[in-house]
């Protein structure tokens, strides 16, 4: 099972965890890092290699909340082809769709499906509903 790790700013991880859990009734295999005012900025690859280990060997993919971010730069030092890669800018759809495709995708397809998905899910809705 491909294993996901969600590094963001403050409690974003956390809550969007939970928030996906509710949803789909699963978080296996899943871990939240965060980066708060106060934390070293050092200490934060350290949480994010606990992580990775923590969610398994059959890859993860690491979502951040803004690419550029720290959070999202940290992440990076983490890429490996074919074992773990990195998708920012997370929102709930995203989310949602790893718990609902991961038993049955690639990481590549995966990673192709949140990449879709985040972008399908961003909506004006005064424009969706002209």
């Amino acid at each position: 099972m491909i294993g996901l790790v969600v590094v963001t700013h403050a409690g974003l991880a956390t809550s969007l965890i939970a928030a996906a859990t509710m949803i789909t009734g699963s978080n296996d295999c899943c871990e939240a890092v965060e980066l708060h005012v106060d934390d070293p900025a050092d200490g934060l690859v350290a949480r994010i290699a606990e992580a990775l280990v923590k969610v398994g060997s059959d890859g993860a993919i690491i979502m951040t909340d803004m690419f550029g971010g720290t959070p999202s730069n940290a992440a990076m030092s983490f890429l490996q082809e074919g074992r773990v890669e990195v998708v920012t800018g997370v929102n709930l759809p995203m989310m949602v769709d790893f718990f609902s495709r991961r038993e049955r995708m690639t990481l590549e397809e995966l990673c192709a499906s949140l990449l879709r998905c985040g972008r399908e899910s961003v909506i004006v809705a005064g424009e969706f509903l002209r």
